[in-house]
């Protein structure tokens, strides 16, 4: 069990070889195919995308004038 920050616990899940196997699988086969669909200003776990391209573009936008954000974490 993995000590979570509220005090409760979860379960350690490690993926078999199978496992890995058919989620990269799938990745290569739906990536290309769902990619396209997301919002432009999306950098969380995308191909071609660093936390450094993240940075540049807030930056950019502050240089802009703005000056608000949203923040959004879905589970």
């Amino acid at each position: 069990m993995i000590p979570k920050a509220d005090g409760s616990q979860r379960e350690l899940g490690i993926p078999t070889v199978t496992d890995r196997l058919i989620q990269q699988a799938l990745l290569q086969v739906l990536q290309p195919l769902i990619d396209p669909t997301f919002s432009d200003h999306s950098y969380g776990f995308r191909p071609g995308r660093r936390a450094h391209d993240a940075v540049l573009r807030a930056q950019g936008y502050l240089q802009a004038g703005r000056r608000m954000v949203v923040d959004v974490d879905l589970e």
